[in-house]
């Protein structure tokens, strides 16, 4: 050196690995396994062997090993095979199987065998089913709604959707049992589609059926013995969860796997068996087998319904038609078609079990689909048929309830079942993807409304029109006739009948009961009762009536009710359920002779029950809220007077 001068040894390494060369090598302590290319990035000295402590611990060669000098060197051992491969996986960006955790193990389990056999058997449960039904709420709402939207044909919408809906999730399944790089990525999505698929259905359920059959009603996820959606949702979230925060970032791997599982899940869209429907059996015991022609033949109830339908003069001649020669698979209404065309042109019509009765399309009919688990469907029947009508009733039952059967009183009612398969006969039945109840109105034969939302006012007058519009639909028949009779003086006209306006259109989360300065006021200014469902009386708004707003599982409501309530009433008596009792502890109503309504079914209702009114043409004339008074409760029920 110049001058006689020897530098020291650690600024010989310092000028033989440079300055980025340090830096790299401090970097290299700071990480547990930094990569073997920077280990002397920016020297001089070309890659070597990688060498260790003896400890195991990767260091950076000492200047001995690059210059020969014997200063300053450190004991080295030559890399093991399996610290080389160590290393070499964390070059890769995958963590060694040396260094993953107990906890990454069981996380990394969980996502390709729990996780995969989780959406594996929900894709099982819905191939072999096959029941469109059977789909999460939001996602079978949104079939209908383009069914409804568009002409595509209904069936085959609901068919390929669910072909497709199982080959995904088979894909989805296989890919995550087989991928290592995708896996991760493939649960956190689809589990967060499951998650947010089932938080809307429990919300939209809270508020149109209450809390508790939001998170006791099942979901379909895996058909009609699925868990409930409350403990699909605790499932869904906990393996999201893992996915997320327990299972190692960053793992490496081929397509591969994702490129087969994907031929495997689109083959599987095309390749699902579905069950044959069954085909409809001759019913030779029906009396309309052999019903007799205008010119004196017998004519099938096989017959054509196009045939047989509508006539020149408006009449429909022709006995009903008999089953179809093959069932459709998925049977989805557009009730809005109906109107105006004759009940025997439609498919769903000609599903219905057994001979008709003999007048079925002659005079006014009310045609009622509902279900036996439905509980709008009793509260209806309790509100509306059970008390016999002036129209004739065909009560049809949907035969694909799951729930528990409920009574559904219909007085006078001809009662009649859509086609199903029975215990013992092979074959598939057709799904019926229509929310129940629907009541369908027909005179002679055509459709003239029908009602699939009771709160829709429009609809539920055309089912259930008023004394005056019946008047008023039968004013040009009688006005073709001539008549001589002298004119009388004009009249006054009388007032209008008082109507229940109904619920409104748009509903609030939440409301409060308020009646205190409801006294002297029209019931029907009070918003909190404008939510009794449209099923009041004709005759509520006419004379003295009592009203009860109460609980089913309140033991003070049930008490109340029946001490005062029982046997015969002086006055008319409206009984108003709040839908948010317990169905574990439900009472019942024991006033046998009170007309049952409830409240529209959806918002959170804050009243503490029983609420005791009497109306008098509509008005207010006491409340109660605490039936404890008696001397209250009495001078309000004037039942001692």
């Amino acid at each position: 050196m110049e001058g006689g001068f020897r530098p020291r040894s650690h600024d010989r390494c310092a000028r033989a690995i440079g300055p980025r060369g340090i830096k790299d090598a401090l970097d290299w302590f700071a990480r547990p396994n930094p990569p073997v290319s920077k280990l002397f990035s920016g020297s001089s000295v070309e890659s070597g062997p990688l060498w260790t402590t003896s400890t195991g611990i990767p260091r950076t060669p000492p200047p001995s090993a690059i210059h020969g000098s014997s200063h300053f060197e450190l004991p080295m051992t030559k890399p093991t095979t399996s610290q080389t491969s160590a290393t070499t996986s964390a070059a890769t960006g995958a963590p060694a199987d040396s260094r993953r955790t107990g906890l990454q193990t069981a996380a990394l389990g969980m996502l390709h065998v729990g996780t995969a056999g989780w959406i594996g058997y929900g894709a099982l449960m819905k191939a072999l089913e096959f029941n469109p039904n059977l789909l999460p709420g939001p996602i079978l709402s949104l079939l209908q709604w383009v069914m409804k939207s568009t002409s595509v044909d209904p069936d085959l919408l609901m068919t390929w959707s669910l072909r497709t809906i199982i080959g995904a999730e088979i894909f989805i399944a296989l890919a995550i049992l087989l991928s290592t790089r995708y896996a991760r990525l493939l649960a956190i999505l689809t589990l967060a589609l499951f998650c947010a698929i089932l938080a809307y259905a429990m919300a939209t359920t809270a508020m149109k059926d209450g809390i508790v059959e939001a998170l006791t009603g099942g979901c379909g996820c895996f058909g009609e013995k699925g868990l409930p959606a409350s403990v699909m949702f605790s499932i869904d979230g906990l393996l999201l969860l893992n996915a997320l925060f327990l299972v190692p970032r960053g793992r490496s791997g081929s397509l591969t796997p994702i490129m087969a599982t994907c031929a495997v899940g689109l083959i599987a869209v095309f390749a699902i068996r579905e069950p044959e429907v069954a085909a409809p059996m001759p019913d030779n015991n029906s009396t309309q087998s052999g019903a007799t022609t205008p010119d004196g033949g017998t004519q099938s109830a096989t017959a054509n319904p196009t045939t047989s339908a509508a006539t020149g003069s408006g009449k429909i001649q022709g006995p009903w038609p008999g089953a179809p020669t093959k069932y459709d698979k998925n049977y989805f209404p557009r009730w809005k078609d109906w109107v105006g065309q004759p009940l025997r042109d439609q498919k769903l019509a000609r599903a219905i079990e057994g001979p008709m009765p003999a007048d079925f399309e002659k005079g006014e009919w009310l045609i009622v689909f509902s279900r036996q688990d439905c509980s709008d469907c009793q509260s209806m029947y309790r509100a509306y048929f059970a008390e016999p009508r002036k129209e004739r009733v065909l009560k049809v039952n949907v035969p694909d309830a799951r729930g528990t059967p409920l009574g559904m009183p219909c007085n006078g009612c001809e009662e009649r079942k859509l086609f199903h398969v029975r215990a013992g006969e092979t074959g598939k039945s057709p799904e019926y993807v229509f929310r129940t109840p629907i009541i369908v109105r027909m005179k002679d034969g055509i459709v003239t409304g029908v009602c699939t939302d009771r709160a829709n006012v429009e609809e539920f007058n055309a089912v259930f029109p008023s004394a005056n519009a019946s008047t008023a639909a039968d004013g040009p028949g009688a006005a073709g006739t001539a008549t001589t009779e002298t004119p009388t003086p004009p009249v006054v006209p009388a007032p209008q009948e008082a109507v229940w306006p109904g619920p409104p259109t748009t509903l609030k989360s939440f409301y409060v009961a308020e009646f205190t300065d409801a006294v002297g006021k029209k019931l029907s200014d009070n918003p909190f009762a404008l939510l009794m469902e449209n099923k009041l009386p004709a005759n509520f708004l006419k004379g003295r009536w009592i009203v009860v707003f109460f609980r089913e599982d309140c033991d003070h409501c049930f008490e109340l009710l029946s001490t005062h309530f029982t046997g015969t009433l002086k006055y008319p008596t409206l009984t108003v359920a709040i839908p948010d009792a317990d169905p574990n502890s439900l009472l019942g109503n024991p006033c046998d002779a009170c007309a049952k309504v409830s409240l529209v079914k959806g918002p959170n209702y804050v009243i503490a029950t029983p609420v005791v009114l009497a109306i008098n043409d509509g008005v207010v004339e006491c409340v109660v809220e605490n039936v404890d008074d008696m001397a209250a409760l009495e001078a309000c029920l004037k039942f001692n007077e």
